[in-house]
Formats: C-alpha cells, sequence, structure tokens
C-alpha cells in the first residue's frame, strides 16, 4: 500500500511517501518522503517545524502552503535546513505526476545478517517512469484548474491497467566504516552520494489495485518507523529515535487506543497479545486471562534462531551524552553540491 497523507495537493509540496508491507513475521513501515533528507535531524524541534509551516495563528493564512514568513524565519534560525529548502524550492517539490516520483525512508535504519553483522541502510523506491516534474506555468494552471489532479491521476492509471512501478533499492555502508566520509551517515540532513554508496535494487513495488473507500483505507492508515521486522534495527539518527516514540503516540491521540486493530493497520500473521480493553476494540477474546506471561495460553516468544526479532548488541565506548559529531554542523557542502 502506497500512503500520501497531508495536505491536498498544492503547488509545490513536500510529500510523504510510506509503503506499508503486510509479511509474515509482522507489518514493516517504510515511512519517508519524495525528497532523500529532511529539515532538522534533531527530533525535538519536530513539533516547532510542523508549526512554523502552519497557518499564521491570528490570521489563519496562508493555507495549505509554507510560503510565508514564519516557515522562512524557521528556517533561517536553523542552518541545518538549507540542504533541504534547496530541495523543496526546486523542480523535485512539483512532480509531474506520482507515478514518477520518487521515494525515499530518509533515516538511517540497520540490517543484521545471520552472521550477527550489522550494516547502516537507506531505502529508495525509484519510479519506471522516471523522475519528472511539472514547469512552474502548468503547475499554476493545473492546481489552479483542479486541486485533486495528482490524486485523479494515480487512481485513472491504475483503473486503466497502467499500473506505476517502482524499483526498491537500498544503499548500504558496513558499521566498520560509520567513520570513513566526510559526512555522518546518521544526519538526516545529509544523503549519501550515490557515486560513493550505489544503490543496489533487490525489489519492485506494483500499484495495480485501488482503494475501495478513501476514509477506511488510506485516511484511517497508520505507519510507525517502529514497525519492522527481523533483520532489521534502528540507529542512532537522532531524528530517527524520536520519530520512533513520535509516531505511536500521533496514531494514539488520532486513532484511539486501538487503532492497530483497524483492518487496514491489522497485521496479517498471527499476533500474540493478550492486552485487553481500551476504546473500539475490534476483536472479541476468549479465555481467562488478560496478562502475560500466563501459565494457561502464552508461547514463549521466538528465539534468534526460530527468526525471533533480536536486537542487535551494539558496544558503546566512552561516555553517552546528548550530542552529535562535528560533521553534523557542516550544512553547506552538500547543499552547494545538489
Amino acid at each position: 500500500m502506497l500512503g500520501s497523507r497531508g495536505s491536498a495537493d498544492t503547488v509545490r509540496d513536500v510529500r510523504g511517501f510510506a509503503v506499508k508491507l503486510y509479511t509474515e513475521e509482522g507489518n514493516w513501515d517504510i515511512v519517508g518522503n519524495n525528497i532523500p533528507i529532511f529539515f532538522i535531524n534533531d527530533a525535538l524541534k519536530f513539533p516547532d517545524l510542523i508549526h512554523a509551516g502552519k497557518p499564521e495563528p491570528h490570521n489563519e493564512v496562508p493555507q495549505a502552503q509554507s510560503a510565508h514568513n514564519n516557515f522562512w524565519d524557521f528556517m533561517f534560525m536553523h542552518p541545518e535546513a538549507t540542504h533541504m529548502f534547496m530541495w523543496t524550492m526546486s523542480d523535485r517539490a512539483i512532480p509531474r505526476s506520482y507515478r514518477m516520483m520518487q521515494g525515499f525512508g530518509v533515516n538511517t535504519f540497520t540490517l543484521t545478517n545471520a552472521k550477527g553483522e550489522r550494516s547502516f541502510v537507506k531505502f529508495h523506491w525509484t519510479p519506471e517512469l522516471g523522475v519528472n516534474s511539472l514547469v512552474w506555468d502548468e503547475a499554476l494552471k493545473l492546481a489552479g484548474q483542479d486541486p485533486d489532479f495528482h490524486r485523479k491521476d494515480l487512481m485513472e492509471a491504475i483503473e486503466n491497467g497502467a499500473y506505476p512501478r517502482w524499483k526498491f533499492g537500498i544503499q548500504v555502508i558496513p558499521e566498520s566504516r560509520e567513520h570513513d566520509f566526510d559526512f555522518d551517515v546518521l544526519d538526516a540532513t545529509k544523503v549519501w552520494p550515490e557515486d560513493i554508496v550505489p544503490i543496489r535494487y533487490i525489489g519492485q513495488l506494483e500499484l495495480n489495485k485501488n482503494i475501495d473507500e478513501y476514509f477506511t483505507q488510506t485516511e484511517q492508515v497508520a505507519f510507525c518507523t517502529g514497525h519492522v521486522v527481523p533483520g532489521i534495527g534502528f540507529s542512532d539518527d537522532p531524528l530517527l529515535q524520536g520519530r520512533n516514540f513520535s509516531y505511536s503516540d500521533t496514531q494514539l491521540s488520532r486513532l484511539g487506543t486501538n487503532w492497530q486493530e483497524l483492518p487496514i493497520n491489522k497485521p496479517v500473521c498471527p499476533v500474540m497479545n493478550f492486552n485487553r480493553d481500551g476504546a473500539m476494540r475490534h476483536k472479541i477474546h476468549k479465555g481467562k486471562v488478560n496478562y502475560w506471561p500466563n501459565r494457561y495460553e502464552a508461547q514463549p516468544p521466538a528465539r534468534p534462531e526460530e527468526g525471533g526479532y533480536v536486537e542487535h548488541p551494539q558496544k558503546v565506548v566512552g561516555m553517552k551524552q546528548r550530542a552529535v559529531s562535528r560533521k553534523f554542523k557542516d550544512h553547506t557542502s552538500q547543499a552547494q553540491l545538489f
């Protein structure tokens, strides 16, 4: 499932590009954007970034866009956003079609192989139709005449059998090479240049079916960066660490206590869960226990050799504090490269 939640179609926009994979080992959400980086690299700044992009509080203007004084005041105060607004003010932010839009996981995740060796990874979706944008005059005319043209274009293409496809690729850096680059691999405001770290394509995404009902299948879909499956883990990317907490909280407030039981969010694999009650339960359970572990019905978690999820035993040497490397402070080199 491809999700693109957010504001209505606008002339220039940063688009969410999120895919929910229903696997035999649970749901895996790849939550990202149509741009490979982000405005900030500190999760604590996220609420203020969102507020700065909203309409100004005294008059609720402007609607559905970020071209106003408060937004640029925030950008001015955060030089780490320089690289991102180079992308957002380029043609990358006016895609010709969702079918011609790239997707990026943005954050740095990890892969752990069968030998227990860990690597850093970034996820990519590359459209097989190529990456194409509108020119400014086209964007003004299309958005003015039909603000919903992006959504219609995607759904009509699928309905007519012109199924859009994306190649799924990964960039991988072994853990031993973490410090070999002039950028920090954990900095969400930086890309991994493809001439240094090539993309390896390992799969394909095809959209070949439209939704039946927009509200239940799109508006109620809930993505979380914390939804991973065995073999995939989290790096110390500070923006990712904050997202892992905040996204679950967001879904609790947006959809309610049992949001993971909604049909669009429910895993297709068996779930061992003895949590009960809370608002809007979707399943009636049998049995006399509502806690875990118990001696009656509970099965022990899968062991590592059975494919169970294992957090990588990361070795930590030195002081652990809330700080980032000096490479995080280079806010211009990649903006100049772009």
